[in-house]
C-alpha cells in the first residue's frame, strides 16, 4: 500500500502552522493534577539531558540524578520510580525538586514538553496536545467542538482524508461508532485504488453518499453481548503488564477484577444493563467526539505516514475508544449501577491513553502480535466498537 500513487495537490510554499485553540493557554497544574504525569508511568530522559545530569545533584542527595535513571539498550533511559511508584524527583507537594532547585532547564525532554508534541512535515508545523493529561481532558470537556487555529487550506490527500475523519466524528447525526465504522470504510476504499485523491474523497462527503451508507450499517445485526466481550478481552490484554508492575492499581486492579469475571461467564451481564449503561454515558458523547478529534489530529497522521499508516492509527484509536468506554462500563458495574460523573470518564480516558501511548512502531508490533495481520478488515472494527449509543 505504500507503493500505491497517491494525487498530492502541494501549496505554495509557505510555512504553515495548525494547533488546537486551547494550545496556548495550557499550563500545568503541577501539584494541583488531579492525576500527576510524575507518578506511576515512564519518564524518559533522553542522551543530552542524561550527560547533564551526571555532573548534577540535589543537595540533600550525596548520588547523581543519574543514578535515578535505568538505560535501556536504545541508548535512551527512563527514571526509576520509588516505591510509591513515583519520580524520586517529586517532594511531598507533589512539586519536581529539580525544577526548584536547578529551573526548567534541567528537565529531560518529555518532562519539558508534555502533554505538548510538535509534528514538523513539509512546508507545515503541527502543535498537538495528548489526551493523558487530565488538564487536556478538561478543555476537551469545555468546547462544543475541538477545533483548530491557524492557517488552512486545501491540502494533500492525507491531510484531507484525516480533515474528513475528524469532520465525521464531530457529524452528531450519526451515532460515534458509526461515524468512525464509515470513516474506516473510506479508508479501506480508498486503499484498493490504484490511484486516489482529493475528489475521491469529497465523494464520500455528499449527504445522499453519507445517508445511503448510514442506513446500510443501520441494517446490520449488531449484537452488544458480541461487542462487550471482544472489548472485555482487549481491555485485559492492555492492562496486563500495566497489572503486574502495580501501575494505577487504584484504578486498574477493581476494574481488572471485574472484567475477569465477565471473562468466566459472560452471562453475567445482559443487554438491559448494557442500554443502561449507553444511556447514561450518551451524557459525554461531546467529551467523547472532542477526544477522538483530538486523537486523530494527534496521531492519525505523522511525517512520513502512507494511507496503511492511517489505517493502523485509525484502528488503534478505536481500540483506545473501545477501552475507555469499556473500562467505565466497568466501573459503572462495580459502583453498583450509579451516575457516572465526569471524574470518572476522565481519570479512565487519563489511564488508557498512557496505557496505549506507545510509538508507531510498538503499536504495530502489538497489532502484528496480537491480531492475524496488521490491518483490520471491517467488519473487526465495527465489532469492538458495536452500534448502540455507544
Amino acid at each position: 500500500m505504500d507503493e500505491k500513487m497517491m494525487d498530492n495537490k502541494k501549496d505554495s510554499g509557505k510555512i504553515r502552522e495548525m494547533k488546537p485553540d486551547f494550545y496556548d493557554s495550557f499550563q500545568c497544574t503541577a501539584d494541583q493534577c488531579s492525576m500527576t504525569c510524575c507518578k506511576e508511568w515512564r519518564i524518559e530522559v533522553d542522551g543530552d539531558t542524561y550527560e547533564e545530569w551526571k555532573s548534577l545533584s540535589l543537595e540533600d542527595d550525596k548520588t547523581k540524578l543519574t543514578d535515578s535513571v535505568k538505560l535501556g539498550e536504545d541508548g535512551y533511559g527512563t527514571i526509576k520510580l520509588n516505591k510509591e511508584k513515583k519520580c524520586p524527583f517529586l517532594n511531598k507537594e507533589s512539586l519536581c525538586r529539580l525544577v526548584m532547585k536547578f529551573g526548567d532547564g534541567a528537565l529531560s525532554k518529555t518532562c519539558a514538553i508534555f502533554p505538548r508534541e510538535t509534528h514538523e512535515f513539509e512546508n507545515r508545523t503541527e502543535y498537538t496536545m495528548a489526551t493523558s493529561c487530565p488538564t487536556i481532558v478538561d478543555f476537551l470537556k469545555e468546547r462544543e467542538k475541538f477545533s483548530l487555529v491557524g492557517e488552512r487550506e486545501e491540502e494533500d490527500v492525507l491531510f484531507y482524508m484525516r480533515d474528513y475523519m475528524m469532520k465525521l466524528i464531530q457529524d452528531t447525526r450519526f451515532s460515534i461508532s458509526k461515524s468512525f465504522m464509515m470513516a474506516f470504510y473510506v479508508m479501506l476504499e480508498l486503499s484498493d485504488k490504484e490511484k486516489f485523491g482529493i475528489e475521491d474523497i469529497k465523494k464520500y462527503e455528499a449527504d445522499e453518499i453519507l445517508s445511503d451508507t448510514s442506513k446500510v450499517i443501520d441494517g446490520m445485526r449488531f449484537f452488544r453481548l458480541n461487542t462487550l466481550e471482544e472489548d472485555n478481552e482487549l481491555f485485559l490484554d492492555l492492562a496486563e503488564n500495566y497489572r503486574k508492575e502495580g501501575l494505577y492499581e487504584s484504578y486498574l486492579e477493581p476494574v481488572a477484577q471485574m472484567a475477569e469475571r465477565i471473562s468466566e461467564g459472560i452471562d453475567s451481564v445482559n443487554e438491559d444493563e448494557i442500554k443502561a449503561f449507553e444511556e447514561r454515558f450518551s451524557a459525554y458523547d461531546g467529551l467523547m467526539r472532542n477526544y477522538l478529534a483530538a486523537e486523530i489530529f494527534h496521531s492519525s497522521l505523522l511525517p512520513e505516514s502512507s494511507l496503511e499508516g492511517m489505517i493502523v492509527m485509525a484502528q488503534w484509536i478505536a481500540l483506545e475508544y473501545a477501552s475507555i468506554r469499556h473500562a467505565v462500563f466497568l466501573k459503572w458495574l462495580e459502583d453498583g449501577k450509579k451516575e457516572i460523573s465526569y471524574e470518572m470518564v476522565r481519570d479512565y480516558i487519563v489511564v488508557i491513553s498512557r496505557m496505549t501511548g506507545y510509538d508507531e512502531e510498538d503499536i504495530h508490533d502489538y497489532l502484528i502480535g496480537s491480531f492475524e495481520s496488521l490491518t483490520w478488515d471491517w467488519g473487526y472494527f465495527a465489532l469492538i466498537l458495536g452500534n448502540g449509543r455507544m
